[in-house]
């Protein structure tokens, strides 16, 4: 009786021993799951915000959400357009922050035409539409923040 009472409390042990080894194994193991999920998270941010400083080209506006996307983030875009008179090329680019301002170029038959940083937060399609002359109530902003390359 008592080598039984013995064998019991052995056999006792090593279950105990085998489920606290499983437990220990299990919640490390959850431990570098996680570790291993922020260090794919952390690849995966440091990647989109490099995706995020690289110029997109959205081509000739076959999608004007491609630019006006990027624009509202003043991340580096540039998009091509022609003229309602069908012969005008029309190149806008935003190259990013430069100096906390947005940087805006336009260019017209492949002339440097506007160079704009405006604050952060004023280019947008309104902006936008006013440095094309269409009133926006906006001309102030473009005034302050624009010039004319070689004005």
């Amino acid at each position: 009786m008592a080598n039984n009472k013995i064998l019991y409390i052995v056999i006792g042990v090593l279950v105990l021993v085998v489920i606290g080894g499983g437990v220990f194994f299990f919640l490390n193991n959850k431990g570098a799951q996680k570790e291993s999920e922020a260090n794919q998270q952390a690849t995966t941010s440091t990647s989109t915000v490099a995706a995020e400083e690289e110029m997109v080209d959205c081509g000739q506006s076959e999608d004007p959400w491609c630019f006006v996307t990027r624009m509202n983030g003043c991340l580096p875009v540039t998009a091509k357009m022609m003229g309602s008179d069908g012969t005008t090329a029309i190149e806008m680019t935003i190259f990013g922050v430069e100096n906390e301002k947005c940087h805006f170029q336009r260019k017209i038959n492949n002339v440097a035409d506007l160079d704009c940083y405006f604050p952060k937060g004023t280019l947008n399609m309104d902006t936008l539409d006013q440095t094309f002359g269409n009133e926006k109530g906006l001309q102030k902003v473009v005034d302050d923040a624009c010039t004319r390359p070689g004005w």
